[in-house]
């Protein structure tokens, strides 16, 4: 018999336009083929976004779309799979309803994702695309600007490093819901749009204006629209265009109303009724900062989540550099609110010694050794706001910050580690404190403890200890710190923490000063 030498995985997207699926043959990450690729168009956004809920006719018309695809899947015997939803059925509120109805006829577990990690899939893959086309930020930056039905994501990269993250709901099919077909066919529109899309995104400008911008890169759902009305190939995965005539082309389309739009383009009413958004809200990204180049790619939801799921699972190197990435992101949050840089690295570093030692046999992986080093960087961003109560505005500012890549639960897990390092957990207090949820308890404990080590351990803010051994035998966590200067405060303190972390993992810590 022969051997099987490849994986066969599914990718379902439900997003607010259409249900997609890739089935995927794949050895590793430079080693796959997409052998069946189908869209079914269904208008979740509109339904969505006006009334906030999904009508049942249309959950029907999903459970079959979806039992289709899963005949599909059976015929190509699918070993795996990801059936992800976006934007619409985020915000339906009978989502619950939704997701059960899809497993009651399906047997399809849905996973509904958050949109820093909708914006971050769309992003992985963009990132993975635009390298392939030799196009970095090495020089000057890129502004990547991702649109979808319900929202817009806007990531400065600069260096191969995130430099500013933000997410708007400010989707196209949002901004033509926010306005009454009458007022859209008016000819004041077009400037009553440009001027609520220049206040809703005036922030941004603020963020970027001390910024280098060599390319605008443009992704989303309404951009095959775009390259439509440009008179370019859609098939194409790459399209570069110079920032005049992109220019130019803003000039001409902002004379237009929608009945012009729809003579002037040969194209369906409901297609003219995106174009007028899409084009303004162009427009309105290319004058936040000056870019000498515009980027169009083809990369969707779909080809982030083949790629997150193949590279995930096959390549260390891809899965090492995507959280490189991300940590990135972390100091660029840390910058915003004037983060000691140094003691953020100290304690990430002593933190990721400890983790080494306990991880494996307290049942941690990679992503809660991520999650710890996002605790460790932003554990003291509360201090930009007031000193006293630190810990309790870290916890806010974390908390109302959105994290490209990590879902809501995430950042939740964040917020309490670092709020949980510098307070008891199980201690009674009159003052209001963040309540941990009880699935979160453990986790939440586990990373707060080693953070309260680490940050013992760099109690001066000095960075005395320059290296660190970290052992671990008979339950005794021993940390032998190389330092040739006084570490009586540090000793004090890591003495005074470990109570915690002996009660949380069954494992006491000990310390010991080594002159090297």
């Amino acid at each position: 018999m022969k051997r099987k030498t490849h994986t066969t995985f599914a990718a379902i997207h439900l997003g607010s336009e259409k249900i997609s699926m890739q089935i995927v043959e794949y050895r590793n990450i430079d080693r796959y083929k997409i052998i069946e690729s189908v869209n079914r168009r269904i208008r979740l956004g509109e339904a969505t976004f006006k009334n906030k809920i999904i009508p049942f006719k249309l959950v029907s018309e999903i459970c079959d779309v979806l039992q289709g695809f899963k005949r599909l899947m059976e015929e190509y015997s699918v070993e795996e799979y990801k059936l992800q939803a976006t934007t619409a059925v985020r915000e339906a509120s009978n989502q619950v309803f939704l997701l059960d109805q899809i497993y009651t006829r399906t047997g399809l577990m849905v996973d509904v994702v958050d949109m820093p990690q909708e914006i971050y899939t769309k992003f992985v893959a963009i990132r993975n695309t635009l390298r392939e086309e030799k196009i970095s930020s090495e020089r000057d930056g890129m502004l990547m600007m991702d649109i979808s039905s319900g929202g817009l994501g806007v990531t400065l990269v600069q260096d191969e490093q995130i430099r500013y993250q933000e997410n708007f709901h400010v989707g196209i099919i949002r901004i033509k819901e926010s306005f009454a077909r009458n007022r859209r066919e008016s000819m004041h529109f077009n400037k009553a749009l440009t001027e609520f899309l220049s206040s809703t995104i005036g922030p941004v400008r603020q963020e970027l204006q001390q910024s280098s911008v060599e390319y605008l890169v443009l992704s989303g759902t309404e951009t095959e629209l775009l390259l439509r009305i440009l008179g370019l190939d859609e098939g194409k995965l790459v399209h570069r265009i110079k920032a005049e005539q992109f220019h130019a082309f803003f000039d001409k389309m902002r004379q237009m109303n929608l009945p012009k739009l729809i003579s002037a383009y040969k194209i369906p009413e409901s297609m003219a009724e995106l174009a007028l958004p899409t084009v303004l809200l162009y427009e309105q990204l290319l004058h936040l900062i000056p870019a000498k180049e515009i980027i169009i790619t083809g990369d969707s939801f779909i080809d982030g989540m083949r790629l997150l799921h193949i590279g995930g699972k096959t390549s260390p190197a891809l899965r090492k550099a995507w959280e490189q990435e991300l940590i990135s992101l972390f100091h660029c949050i840390g910058r915003r609110y004037l983060y000691d840089k140094h003691h953020a690295q100290q304690v990430e570093r002593l933190a990721l010694l400890i983790f080494e030692k306990v991880a494996k046999e307290r049942g941690m992986g990679e992503h809660e050794r991520l999650l710890l080093r996002g605790t460790c960087i932003l554990h003291d961003i509360g201090k930009y706001i007031c000193m006293r109560s630190h810990s309790q505005y870290t916890y806010q500012l974390i908390c109302s910050t959105d994290i490209l890549g990590f879902s809501d639960k995430d950042k939740q897990i964040i917020a309490l580690a670092a709020y949980y390092h510098a307070n008891k957990l199980f201690e009674q207090s009159n003052r209001p404190r963040p309540e941990v949820p009880k699935e979160m308890v453990a986790v939440v404990a586990k990373l707060a403890a080693i953070v309260r080590l680490a940050d013992a351990l760099d109690r001066s803010y000095l960075q005395k200890i320059r290296s660190c051994t970290v052992t671990l035998k008979d339950n005794k966590l021993k940390v032998q710190a190389v330092s040739r200067t006084d570490l009586a405060l540090e000793i004090w303190t890591f003495e005074d923490k470990a109570a915690f972390f002996e009660e949380v993992y069954g494992i006491e810590p000990m310390i010991e000063r080594v002159d090297k």
